[in-house]
């Protein structure tokens, strides 16, 4: 007889995790209380524009395009323009174009000569982290203040609303946390791991940027095409319990699914959610799982005339740091990173007010937030009129902060696997935060369930 998995939750990482687990053969049916899969990917197309008000883009990597191959989404796949390469920080009041390698960033005049040599310095700097080391502390400790201020906290800014004197090196960049475990410098695991790492030409073909002709949603649609038979929407999961012969009943709003048996159970929820849903397996973990902090965030859109801009658009677009005391958090230059995001005579723009650093902004009104927005990117790129149009979406709470401590959701997460077996976790608070992270999570999610519906059925 089939092995039954459900899924709870249809964003990129539940999707992921039942068409890996389709493709081995189980029975699946995934759960989303939403009308619509796909989380906080949301594509919108208005007209000539097309609007992304979650993710981007994605990370080129291998497990990526083998996905997408499989599911026929190769030719779908929009690079992203070269000029995009640069990206923009604000220093005083200007915008300057961040150096991307060592070799850069000391011949730039971005930095002070006191940074440079620090930077010079830092392959011969002998401390190593602790587990419990702020991402900040991190980077003074190689670094310097001045790196903190102007490189760092701005692309934290970017990837997480997040404030890096709080989040955790070994959960947030672990990739970090392991480069200077290895080499025992951050610069000497770059050389090293670039060397390991090489591209296959096979991937060449692919900017390290990404996304889809049509936008993010692509990727989700055609996975919600793959799962059509196995996808329940505007359902929501009450309840899980285990039944005497150790399977999972689910309780739901819809009497077709609820009190349904499996086999093995996913949460692919966010984690408020998903603590809701251990509460009456494990307090302890469903506290922690309820206590990572998720900014809000707001997203506003604008799309301005070419002749408008002063500024020569040539990036990727730019991050504010904390120290230049902005209201904005920074703003990407969304039709200049990929093609036909905006007709040729127009530019648009995504800009980002709030998160951890401002989240008291969250709650003005949209007037004020449009008007905010404005008045940044007038004062920072010198727009001669206002907007052709602007739009705006409110993410209330936004992305899961891997902060300091962040080791008791982890360590109570494997005690719970243990306790509970073929009850397991994919999610964006768990394994990381971006889209590429939850696709890599929900390859080894699909290989956890399978070990044990091996083991014990």
């Amino acid at each position: 007889m089939t092995k039954q998995i459900c899924i709870v939750g249809g964003g990129i990482s539940g999707l992921c995790t039942a068409y890996h687990l389709k493709k081995k053969g189980y029975g699946v049916l995934l759960i989303e209380k939403n009308k619509n899969c796909g989380g906080n990917i949301q594509t919108e197309k208005d007209g000539d524009f097309l609007i992304e008000w979650g993710p981007n883009s994605v990370l080129r990597s291998p497990h990526l395009i083998e996905l997408l191959d499989e599911i026929g989404l190769i030719n779908e796949i929009a690079n992203a323009n070269l000029t995009s390469k640069k990206r923009y920080v604000l220093r005083g009041s200007n915008l300057q174009a961040l150096p991307t390698g060592v070799a850069n960033f000391i011949r730039t005049d971005f930095l002070s000569n006191q940074t440079k040599l620090k930077i010079l310095r830092e392959p011969f700097v002998k401390s190593k982290s602790n587990e419990k080391e702020s991402v900040a502390d991190f980077f003074r400790r190689r670094f310097g203040q001045e790196i903190v201020d102007y490189a760092l906290d701005p692309f934290v800014s970017g990837i997480y609303a997040g404030n890096p004197e709080k989040l955790s090196l070994k959960y947030a960049f672990p990739r970090l946390f392991e480069l200077e475990k290895r080499f025992g410098s951050v610069i000497k695991g770059f050389i090293g791991a670039r060397n390991e790492n090489k591209i296959a030409p096979k991937f060449k073909k692919f900017s390290r940027t990404l996304s889809f002709k049509h936008g993010m949603r692509t990727l989700v649609e055609k996975l919600v095409e793959l799962l059509r038979n196995e996808i329940k929407t505007n359902t929501e999961v009450s309840g899980i319990s285990k039944s005497e012969n150790g399977r999972f009943q689910i309780q739901t709003n819809d009497e077709q699914t609820s009190n349904r048996i499996f086999d093995a159970v996913v949460i692919a929820a966010p984690s408020y959610a998903a603590g809701r849903l251990v509460e009456d397996f494990d307090r302890e973990l469903a506290e922690n799982l309820k206590q990572i902090y998720h900014p809000p965030l707001v997203v506003v859109v604008s799309a301005f005339r070419r002749e408008d801009v002063n500024f020569d658009l040539d990036g990727f677009g730019f991050l504010v740091p904390k120290v230049e005391k902005r209201r904005i958090l920074g703003s990407l230059w969304s039709s200049v990173i990929f093609e036909n995001r905006a007709p040729a005579e127009f530019y648009l723009m995504t800009t980002f007010i709030g998160g951890v650093r401002n989240a008291e902004l969250f709650d003005e009104s949209d007037e004020i937030l449009f008007n905010l927005a404005f008045e940044e990117l007038n004062d920072l790129l010198g727009l001669k009129n206002k907007p052709v149009f602007q739009k705006i979406r409110r993410w209330e709470r936004a992305i899961p902060q891997y902060n300091l401590g962040y080791e008791k959701v982890v360590d109570s997460i494997e005690s719970f696997k243990m306790e509970n077996p073929g009850f397991l976790f994919c999610s964006n608070f768990y394994r990381g935060v971006s889209v590429g992270d939850c696709i890599k999570s929900s390859l080894t999610t699909s290989e956890e369930v399978s070990d044990y519906l091996r083991k014990n059925f």
